[in-house]
């Protein structure tokens, strides 16, 4: 099956969705509008469209900010886990936003020692590039590795300390309707986790490599996030999804680089 994506600007809705690749230059938090529009249908986008009826009673603007993530209390003194009993919380604990010039994008620990993946795309035309932790604190990255094959880079964010990080497991021990969540900058929101179901593995007849397919929603800023079985285990990297087909809008097909290409290429970076 070749795999097509097309952009699809009929419907305002869908301009929340309208990039190939998902990195995008995004604020941490997002800035959305709210009208009604002439056929009594309620809309959203970060823009507001020519035709649109933007009298202070009908235009509304709405300003999203990051969530607090409350921090554990613990007496002092006390042993400090990097990995946490509820997988989901390892994986936000694990996945941070990144920053550049030019957009922002995702990436996840693969050791305790600060290196991380993320999708080469997030990195391309990105300088000045830092890691911004749910805790709000900022670190350099710097890049170790790109792989234009797979979409793939391998970095180390500067941390100077122990970090939290997700095992990898093979999607193809996967198996179709298993549960699975993405996590990731979406739309400049900062460890937002969208959850859906695992498709399957297939091949991109283009380049013979295998995709993970998956229907959880991913938006801007979910590129180099992980995707991740019910345990907290990546199985892929979310690289990007269709959004149309011959002007038809398609929605829950995304697609990421399989988690075993990250073990071919940087397993010894693996914990």
């Amino acid at each position: 099956m070749k795999l097509t994506q097309n952009y699809f600007f009929g419907n305002i809705l869908m301009q929340l969705l309208f990039l190939f690749s998902l990195a995008d230059s995004y604020a941490l938090g997002a800035e959305f509008y709210k009208w009604v529009g002439k056929d009594g249908v309620v809309h959203f986008s970060d823009r507001i469209p020519e035709d649109a009826d933007t009298t202070s009673e009908n235009l509304q603007k709405k300003v999203i900010k990051d969530s607090v993530l409350p921090t554990e209390q613990k007496p002092a003194g006390s042993p400090v886990s990097l990995q946490s009993d509820n997988p989901i919380k390892t994986t936000i604990d694990s996945t941070f936003s990144i920053k550049g010039d030019h957009g922002l994008g995702t990436g996840f620990f693969i050791s305790s020692n600060g290196y991380a993946i993320t999708c080469k795309h997030v990195l391309d035309g990105n300088d000045n590039l830092k890691a911004i932790m749910n805790d709000g604190n900022e670190y350099p990255i710097g890049v170790i590795s790109v792989n234009d094959r797979y979409d793939l880079a391998l970095i180390m964010v500067i941390i100077y300390k122990k970090t939290s990080y997700i095992a990898v497991r093979d999607p193809l021990t996967m198996t179709p309707g298993d549960r699975i969540f993405a996590v990731g900058n979406s739309l400049g929101l900062q460890a937002t986790i969208t959850d859906g179901i695992f498709t399957g593995v297939r091949q991109d007849t283009s380049t013979k490599d295998n995709v993970v397919q998956f229907s959880a929603p991913i938006n801007p800023g979910n590129s180099g996030g992980p995707l991740i079985d019910d345990k907290g285990k990546v199985i892929g990297v979310v690289s990007w999804k269709i959004v149309s087909q011959h002007g038809v809008p398609v929605s829950g097909v995304g697609f990421a680089v399989p988690s075993n290409y990250i073990s071919k290429e940087y397993a010894y970076y693996l914990n």
